[in-house]
């Protein structure tokens, strides 16, 4: 039984970051890069699939924030990457660099060429300045490699000081997410209820703050050491005015890093049901695929804690697309009544009405899964080792 408080997993061995973690992640742009014919290359991806499904069976880093990250966003990410570049596409014959010098295909290319082409589609997560890039990115940074490195510190320094607030709230009054024994109930009725919006409110922020500090710090070490340049790094989130519906919302503007997932394995879903492109079953089955796949990527990172708790993360992820279902419905209702939509779209009314339709939804559905993370210790120490908050304010406090 895993003891998830202090990070051991019993029955487990050691996590062997060598041959567990970072094989891998080399075999698989290898696998991608060498032309070998089909049926060699999947037999190879059957194996790497299988190593990581041991891994997530059988090993442990020894803490639990670490292993649900190597499930979901390291390993999980890599076993779809698999399916995706191997049985799915061939980058090397379908994919193409729009500002490569070089016109001729991928394909033709050297076999370091290749290699050095397929570990950029891999890490490129939103297929960046790739014919394949995904929809709703961000528009890239216009201006010198020097007014976008000023501009990224500064939006570093905001996600900074922002994670430090959030963390120096959850941390040291964590029993107001999950009372200990010797803590005090949360309240009931309407104090209740405003605490718990409070505390999804500003774990949410948290969460979006880290994740957006992280790439931040990624784009600024890449393009100051020219490895990259600045429009390959356009900004990780979407615009919140954007985020009027639950669609638009997880579409638009919270982050896309798994969107190319969704979009080959919906199409590859609509095509094989011989489901008629364009039309509302199409973009349901799409919407379903997309959340059940994210809903499986998490949770790996549920396995890595322990078997019993796969599928933890399962019922957030699922009701998300059933609320888009319900809004979908709404929305073209609305639109065969005429009421609220016009020429260019909603009106401000009914952006509004969905701004709070949005809001209701987060408040309802995230403690699907923000509490399953506190229960779990997923949520249990904070990624900045220095907090300014906590070092020279609180103890003032």
């Amino acid at each position: 039984m895993a003891n998830l408080n202090t990070g051991a997993v019993e029955g487990r061995a050691p996590l062997n970051a060598l041959t567990q973690l970072l094989l891998p992640e080399i075999a698989l742009p290898v696998l991608v890069a060498a032309r070998l014919p089909f049926p060699v290359k999947a037999a190879a991806s059957v194996v790497l699939l299988g190593s990581i499904l041991r891994t997530f069976l059988t090993a442990t880093s020894g803490v639990v924030v670490n292993d649900y990250a190597i499930g979901s966003a390291v390993l999980g990410n890599t076993f779809f990457n698999i399916l995706l570049f191997v049985w799915i596409t061939d980058p090397m014959v379908e994919f193409r660099y729009l500002r490569d010098a070089d016109p001729s295909p991928l394909a033709s290319r050297s076999f370091l060429a290749r290699l050095y082409n397929s570990l950029r589609v891999i890490r490129n997560y939103r297929l960046i300045g790739w014919n394949t890039q995904i929809p709703s990115v961000p528009l890239p940074f216009k201006g010198t490699r020097t007014q976008f490195l000023y501009h990224r510190v500064k939006q570093f320094l905001w996600s900074f000081v922002l994670t430090d607030f959030t963390e120096s709230y959850v941390y040291p009054f964590y029993h107001l997410y999950v009372p200990g024994s010797t803590d005090p109930p949360l309240p009931t009725g309407f104090d209740g209820l405003l605490l718990r919006s409070w505390n999804a409110l500003v774990w949410l922020a948290m969460t979006y703050a880290i994740l957006k500090m992280y790439y931040e710090a990624a784009s600024l070490l890449a393009v100051g050491l020219g490895l990259s340049r600045p429009e390959d790094w356009p900004d990780m989130f979407g615009n919140w005015s954007d985020a009027y519906t639950i669609r638009r919302l997880w579409g638009r503007t919270w982050h896309q890093n798994l969107r190319r997932h969704f979009s080959y394995w919906g199409k590859l879903v609509v095509r094989t049901l011989h489901i008629k492109r364009g039309t509302w079953l199409s973009s349901q089955t799409q919407v379903y695929t997309a959340f059940l796949l994210s809903a499986l990527i998490h949770s790996f990172g549920d396995l890595m804690l322990g078997r019993q708790h796969f599928g933890r993360s399962f019922p957030f992820f699922l009701a998300n697309a059933m609320a888009i279902t319900f809004e979908d419905a709404v929305i073209a209702l609305g639109q065969s009544l005429g009421l609220g939509f016009g020429k260019e779209g909603p009106t401000r009314a009914v952006r509004l009405l969905g701004y709070a339709w949005v809001i209701f939804w987060v408040r309802y559905s995230a403690p699907m899964y923000v509490d399953w993370m506190f229960e779990s210790g997923v949520v249990e120490n904070p990624v900045l080792t220095f907090s300014p908050t906590r070092t020279l304010v609180m103890p003032w406090l």
